[in-house]
């Protein structure tokens, strides 16, 4: 790799990750996905420690919303369940969206597309999204099914935030987004999920 080629990915990774500790978040991502991540994550530390001086001198970029259509979701349907059940999809969704205990009885009324246009409109970048994904998975004991949900969730939601810009604040269609969630008909976001967990 030449000088050239080296600053264009640096450039690269600080244009995705946009702050320090986005590069924390997307390293520490990686690590926890590599044998002997004790080593790796000794290499991750320099990393940042390197690259640091590199966020300090970049400007914030203006974001555009993402807006995302009816055939965008029914598409993101298909491909998170492609190699996942629906119903641990549902409910890895349903839990990034609440801290209450979820249960497949209170999904009844909510499709894989609510819950979708739900978790993204809720976070507004994908390093946030990971780190949910991950905090998540621990209260489902990392149990292999929903972690490949989460995988499958991120691998596909990635490119749609990466065009968008990490940072984004993202403006969602809704078009079959029910209008009366709650149990008392009302639509106020993490409590009317937890209105419905509980």
């Amino acid at each position: 790799m030449n000088e050239a080629q080296l600053e264009q990915s640096l450039g690269a990774i600080v244009q995705q990750t946009q702050t320090l500790k986005g590069l924390a978040t997307q390293l520490n991502f990686i690590v926890s996905k590599l044998n002997k991540a004790s080593v790796y994550q000794k290499v991750a530390a320099i990393l940042q420690q390197i690259l640091s001086p590199l966020y300090s001198q970049s400007t914030p970029v203006t974001l555009t919303k993402l807006e995302l259509s009816m055939a965008t979701l029914y598409d993101l349907r298909l491909e998170v369940t492609r190699y996942c059940t629906p119903l641990h999809v549902k409910l890895l969704l349903a839990a990034l969206l609440t801290q209450k205990p979820v249960h497949a009885q209170g999904l009844e009324r909510f499709t894989l597309i609510d819950l979708l246009q739900r978790v993204v409109g809720h976070f507004s970048d994908i390093e946030t999204l990971r780190a949910r994904v991950q905090q998540t998975l621990k209260r489902f004991d990392n149990d292999v099914a929903y972690a490949n949900a989460g995988d499958r969730l991120i691998k596909v939601l990635y490119p749609l935030y990466s065009r968008s810009q990490p940072t984004v604040a993202v403006d969602v269609t809704p078009e079959s987004t029910p209008t009366s969630l709650g149990q008392d008909g009302s639509d106020d976001g993490d409590e009317l999920t937890c209105q419905l967990f509980a």
